[in-house]
């Protein structure tokens, strides 16, 4: 193993890398967290949803649903880039409304 000033800036370069991990997790989970919010203020402007139904703000809560369907994919992948196990519980916290 390394030893003296190799091991110490290795030492910083791990914990610079876990720090932005860490980062790129809460601006994952804060950008889920504004879709959601979006989602959930778009949905009653849209009303009853027909099979033939097309507007442009329809279109924009399928738009911005599929991409909270990425992100908390992201999230996921990040947690465990952090060596965080899979958690069924991030389902329940962040509840992505249902596709129209």
């Amino acid at each position: 193993m390394f030893q003296g000033p190799i091991a110490e800036r290795q030492g910083r370069i791990e914990l610079d890398l876990m720090e932005e991990r860490a980062s790129a997790l809460r601006r994952i989970s804060e950008t889920l967290e504004s879709l959601i919010e979006q989602l959930k203020v778009l949905r009653p402007q849209i009303g009853e949803v027909h099979w033939a139904t097309r507007s442009p703000k329809l279109a924009e809560y399928r738009e911005l649903r599929r991409r909270a369907v990425r992100y908390r994919w992201y999230l996921e992948v990040q947690r465990e880039s952090l060596g965080l196990r899979a958690d069924y519980r991030l389902d329940e916290f962040y509840q992505i409304p249902k596709p129209l």
